[in-house]
């Protein structure tokens, strides 16, 4: 059975890449927290103070699932990055994520060029922070320092994450986070004003980079999920009848 969902699971993918490239919309719903980013953007505009964003304190893109979070935490910085080049709002990234400095480089380079003010980004926007502890130092002392009105941290985060969002609570920023670790996501519910909880950090990079790629992968996932809970929920109703064939086959 597992051989079994395993093929369907490569044909959904394959076949909701496919649609995607042929140009069918395959759309997503819409996530509050990603809905609050402009209002994010708006406050720090009005208020006269940077964004702070940050896609998490993973060293690398080599090392699993802290990869994935941090790529889907970079596609988010673009499209917040874009917001802030076209409101002239001062934009700050920290990042620990050494070789993917090249990637956040060009991703807000390029955020700033399609909205036509390409003068204003700078690599001194980029903070590269080596260690993690040093990292959650410097954020501190940059939110006591420059007082940001609105953070953003969609990305990996390990320990430190109620510090950094407690410490931007400290001076009533706006804050939307977002991650995959499933230790971090209470802290991150409980001291930010929005939060992408697991898979939505995903969903929140397709929906945003638009790649047919990401968004057929996550259409498929949800299509199997859809397709083994009518399974589990056919198997139970037939367990009433004693008819376990579908439990049988599903235990296999």
């Amino acid at each position: 059975m597992a051989l079994v969902l395993l093929i369907v699971a490569f044909a959904l993918f394959y076949l909701y890449t496919y649609w995607g490239r042929q140009g069918k919309e395959l759309t997503i719903r819409t996530l509050a927290a990603v809905a609050a980013i402009p209002e994010a953007v708006g406050r720090a505009a009005e208020m006269g103070t940077p964004l702070l964003d940050s896609s998490g304190i993973a060293s690398t893109l080599g090392t699993g699932r802290s990869a994935a979070d941090t790529l889907a935490g970079i596609s988010v910085m673009g499209y917040v990055a874009r917001l802030c080049a076209s409101a002239g709002v001062p934009l700050h990234v920290f990042t620990r994520t050494i070789d993917g400095l090249p990637l956040i480089e060009e991703t807000l380079r390029q955020a700033y060029t399609m909205e036509g003010r390409p003068e204003d980004y700078s690599s001194d926007m980029i903070e590269v922070i080596s260690t993690q502890h040093s990292f959650v130092s410097a954020w501190l002392g940059y939110l006591q320092r420059e007082r940001p009105a609105s953070i953003i941290m969609v990305g990996y985060y390990a320990y430190e994450s109620v510090v950094l969002a407690e410490g931007g609570n400290t001076i009533g920023a706006m804050q939307i986070s977002g991650t995959v670790n499933s230790h971090q996501v209470p802290f991150m519910v409980a001291s930010t004003d929005y939060s992408l909880i697991m898979e939505e950090v995903y969903a929140a990079g397709a929906a945003i980079s638009k790649d047919p790629d990401n968004l057929g992968a996550l259409a498929g996932e949800d299509t199997l999920k859809l397709i083994c809970m009518a399974l589990i929920g056919l198997g139970f109703l037939l367990a009433f009848g004693k008819i376990t064939f579908l439990i049988d086959l599903l235990g296999m």
